[in-house]
Order: structure tokens, then C-alpha cells, then sequence
């Protein structure tokens, strides 16, 4: 696993072929990154072989924001958005709401993965991959990765998002992008 500190540092000529990780906390420039490492492959690889899957939640501005407010070159690839992704911690007023908030994303976000998984293409990029980790399967998402030649994806990884009502998905969250860091060749830690 290679780690990088500075994403000046990370070209597109180095993750090509690579399983890419990019975290942090909130409001640390994870989706803008990937959106700049996108705009770069997009200049090397052929859109129709790139499947861009946004995971973010519209008008959540405290929380990221999705891939296209960043970039236009979202549109010339396979983009795939749910309808609607929620703030689980952010919206949910106490444990069952949150859990019920997250099993929702989970649900919007299952049928993008497996239409990638039915039909992949050569890379795949994910803005904000950890919300369905709050309630998804990380099997999944492992798949993903491994038919995909080339995964792009940023999550949330710290400590600004940590009350979840006693739902515990804070700490389920935590635990898988631990596995994904584990599995990535390339970790960008913003």
C-alpha cells in the first residue's frame, strides 16, 4: 500500500491500474480531488469505460457535496445517482430514525452498484462511498473494486460526524473504510 499526505503529489499516470482510496474528515477536499483525478483519466481513458457512482446527498453542503457541483466530465462518463441519498446522523433525531435513514441509502445505492456489477467497465470512480457503508455490504463493494482495473473513491474517515444517536453506524462506518484502506493500493489521507 502506498500512502500519500499531498495529493499534489498523486497523478493520474500513478493510480491507472490501481485501487485508490482518498479520506479524511469533513470539508478536507475529498470530492474536489476526485473530481480533478476524473477530469485527468478522462483525458486517457474513453468515457464509455468509466462509471462514476455518486453516493453524496444533495443540498447537504455541511457534508460534502456530490461529484457534479465539482466537474461537468461526470456527464460524458456512465453517471450513476440515486434519486435521493439522506444524512443519516445529520437528519435522524435519535437511533431508530438514524438506522432507518441509513438502511434507506442503502436501498437507493444497492441497484447503482449491482448495474455496475452486471455491466462494469474498466474504471470506476465513488464520491463518498462511506454512506453506504453505514448500512451496506462491504462484499460489494470489494467486487467493485476487483473488476474494476482502475477504483477511484473518497470516503469519510474521522471524528467531526461521531454522534450518531447510539445507532452505532459511526462506528461501523469507521471499521469498513478500515478494510477498504487495508485492501487499496493507494491511500490519500486528506
Amino acid at each position: 500500500m502506498y500512502s500519500a499526505e499531498k495529493p499534489e503529489e498523486i497523478k493520474i499516470g500513478d493510480i491507472i491500474g490501481k485501487k485508490t482510496l482518498i479520506i479524511g474528515d469533513l470539508r478536507r477536499g475529498k470530492t474536489q480531488l476526485t473530481a480533478a483525478l476524473l477530469e485527468q483519466l478522462l483525458k486517457i481513458v474513453p468515457p464509455q469505460e468509466v462509471t462514476v457512482i455518486d453516493m453524496a446527498p444533495a443540498g447537504k453542503e455541511e457534508v460534502g457535496g456530490m461529484l457534479c457541483k465539482y466537474t461537468q466530465a461526470v456527464f460524458r462518463t456512465r453517471y450513476l445517482q440515486p434519486p435521493s441519498i439522506r444524512a443519516p446522523r445529520i437528519e435522524g433525531e435519535n437511533r431508530d430514525e438514524v438506522l432507518s435513514l441509513a438502511d434507506y441509502n442503502r436501498r437507493a445505492i444497492e441497484p447503482l452498484i449491482m448495474c455496475f456489477l452486471d455491466h462494469p467497465t474498466q474504471c470506476l470512480i465513488v464520491n463518498d462511498l462511506s454512506i453506504y457503508l453505514q448500512s451496506g455490504n462491504l462484499e460489494d463493494i470489494l467486487r467493485c473494486m476487483d473488476i474494476s482495473s482502475t477504483f477511484i473513491s473518497n470516503a469519510y474517515y474521522g471524528t467531526s460526524l461521531s454522534d450518531d444517536k447510539g445507532s452505532s453506524i459511526s462506528l461501523r462506518e469507521k471499521k469498513l473504510v478500515e478494510e477498504l484502506i487495508s485492501k487499496s493500493e493507494i491511500v490519500i489521507r486528506l
